[in-house]
């Protein structure tokens, strides 16, 4: 079990409860704290009540109302300065350019392995230390 030295308040979003339970899920077992967003205008709506609030926010690309990329767009916008994990299906390359362009700490192609998606958070974890 990964040791927390400092649990985050993480925004999980995605269209697919299954997906946002598992996500949930495996954070809260490990000690963070985890509200969940199902499209991408209510993540940003929760971000822009305080965008200092969270400290990484885990999103999908293909969401209703708003995708993955006007999330990380509009979640910056708002102030946030966190770190962003697009967790994600079948990304062509010039999607993933995209997501590099705006400057997301890390791309997970879905369905990944919890252990990746776990390694990456505790890696950006130490970073926010």
């Amino acid at each position: 079990m990964i040791e927390l030295r400092r649990p985050l308040r993480v925004l999980c979003a995605d269209d697919n409860v299954l997906v946002l339970d598992m996500l949930s899920k495996t954070l809260e077992s490990v000690g963070h704290k985890v509200e969940v967003a199902m499209d991408g205008q209510a993540a940003v709506s929760r971000v822009e009540e305080d965008p200092e609030y969270f400290q990484l926010i885990v999103t999908d690309t293909r969401m209703p109302r708003l995708d993955g990329f006007g999330v990380v767009q509009q979640a910056r916008s708002a102030g946030f300065g966190g770190k962003i994990i697009v967790f994600a299906n079948s990304l062509s390359p010039e999607e993933r350019q995209r997501y590099a362009d705006l400057h997301v700490d890390r791309v997970i192609d879905k369905p990944g392995k919890s252990g990746e998606l776990m390694g990456a958070i505790s890696e950006l974890t130490a970073a926010l230390l």
